[in-house]
């Protein structure tokens, strides 16, 4: 018989769970399993989700995992630590799309108030946590910041309403269709509870401002967008800039 001392979490970069399988007599242990599990939290996060499981088959093979539980079935088995923490950590970093599909489960958005929304969850999280909400760089364009994956995705919307995904309908997103995986996404981010919290607070300072004013918000003088050269395309809203600045935008 052979154990199988496993840690498993989600990869929402390959859409799938991992799971690490320990099978090497040396390090099913508590103080090898714990050094194990120290050094995935030292570089996924320490509130990375994790589970555990402890259990025994015919063989060390990962097949013989499957076979005996079919929890285990169509899981991606990595061997070492630091295989299992890369696929975990590239899916804890959230894109500006995550942000605006949580938005558009919460909140009817216009591609412009939508843009205006996502960059301020993003402005309000820098000055407050002092982290990046999420990778994307923030643009300025001449109705305000843009963040250009969510500006290519939704600028065929123009005027209307934005829909979240195809066939969903704007009655559908006051109901909040689509809010659970929207929410998951963000809660599996490092430090994702407190990013969630940021983005609802924001969600509560502006969601129900109409586009206009959001535009006219982002224009005060002094604000972060009217240090940058909006009439260039692409001219970059540092973080410097919006930590120096967005308290304009907050008065």
């Amino acid at each position: 018989m052979a154990r199988h001392y496993i840690i498993m979490s989600s990869s929402y970069t390959d859409g799938t769970r991992v799971a690490l399988d320990i099978t090497e007599g040396e390090l099913l242990n508590s103080e090898a399993i714990a050094e194990i599990m120290g050094e995935i939290q030292r570089n996924c996060g320490k509130d990375v989700p994790l589970s555990t499981h402890l259990i025994e088959t015919e063989s060390e093979s990962w097949e013989s995992v499957g076979a005996y539980d079919p929890f285990f079935e169509g899981v991606a088995c990595t061997k070492s630590a630091k295989e299992f923490s890369a696929k975990i950590e590239a899916g804890r970093v959230l894109t500006g799309l995550d942000v605006a599909s949580y938005i558009l489960s919460k909140v009817k958005c216009t591609h412009l108030s939508l843009e205006k929304l996502v960059y301020f969850a993003y402005a309000d999280y820098l000055c407050d946590y002092r982290g990046r909400l999420f990778e994307d760089k923030i643009y300025a364009f001449t109705h305000g910041p843009v963040v250009d994956s969510v500006y290519q995705t939704y600028k065929r919307s123009g005027m209307q309403y934005v829909r979240p995904v195809d066939g969903i309908s704007s009655a559908d997103v006051q109901a909040g269709v689509k809010e659970l995986p929207a929410r998951s996404r963000i809660l599996f981010a490092k430090d994702g509870a407190e990013k969630l919290f940021s983005i609802d607070n924001t969600l509560r300072r502006y969601g129900s401002v109409p586009a206009s004013w959001l535009v006219q918000i982002t224009h005060r003088p002094g604000s972060p967008w009217s240090h940058v050269d909006s009439s260039k395309f692409y001219q970059r809203i540092s973080d410097e800039l919006i930590l120096e600045h967005h308290a304009v935008e907050r008065d």
